[in-house]
This record gives structure tokens, sequence and C-alpha cells, in this order.
């Protein structure tokens, strides 16, 4: 069955409601794609590191940020380093899903272009 560019988006938008349902803007995307690579990488993100990176204004930043810590989707602690400073991970159940998420747009992406190349 040959897979088209919207049925492809359609898959995605569909996972996307039904696991991610909390996204509701750009910002609150980009917040979690930048706290999960740095998680990925080892080095956590701090308020002030998402904050240089101009995603948004602080006051917007501070409320998508606030919004998603109250859901669970993201959660803070102390450095063990230097205990001013308040880490951003995303929570395991949310990591978890972000991994499905990959695997599904891998597969799908695979599929596609397979199918592409074979017109």
């Amino acid at each position: 069955m040959k897979m088209h560019v919207f049925e492809y988006l359609q898959q995605m938008r569909a996972f996307e409601r039904r696991h991610l349902p909390f996204l509701r803007t750009m910002e609150d995307l980009n917040i979690l794609y930048l706290i999960g690579l740095h998680q990925e990488r080892g080095t956590p993100l701090t308020l002030k590191q998402i904050l240089s990176f101009g995603i948004g204004s602080a006051a917007t930043l501070e409320r998508r940020l606030a919004r998603l810590k109250r859901l669970g989707v993201v959660v803070q602690a102390r450095s063990q380093i230097d205990r001013r400073n308040v880490e951003l991970k995303l929570s395991p159940k949310i990591s978890r899903v972000f991994q499905r998420y990959a695997t599904l747009i891998v597969s799908s992406n695979q599929t596609y272009l397979s199918e592409q190349a074979s017109e």
C-alpha cells in the first residue's frame, strides 16, 4: 500500500493527539525538544539556558514551563554540582512516549522513502 505525504503526516498528528495532548503550542514542542536533547546528551538544561535559544519571550517560556511542570511532563531538580541552579528534565513517562514517537517517525519515513524510490 502506497503511503502519500498527507497520510504520513496524518499518522504523526494522530499519535500526537493521542499521546501528547498537552502540546498546545510550538513553544511547548520546542521546549520539550530542547530539554530532551540536552537530557540525552547528559547536560541538563536550566531555565536561563532555554531563554537563550530565543524560542519566545521570558514570560511566555515561564508560563509554558509552569504548565508543563504542573502536568508532570517536565520535572525540575536542584543541580548536584551547583545547588543554586534548577535543572529541567522530561519525566520518565514522557521520555518513553517520545521514544515511541521516534520509532513511528523512523518506520514511517522508511516506508515513505522506499515507496518514493520505487516510483
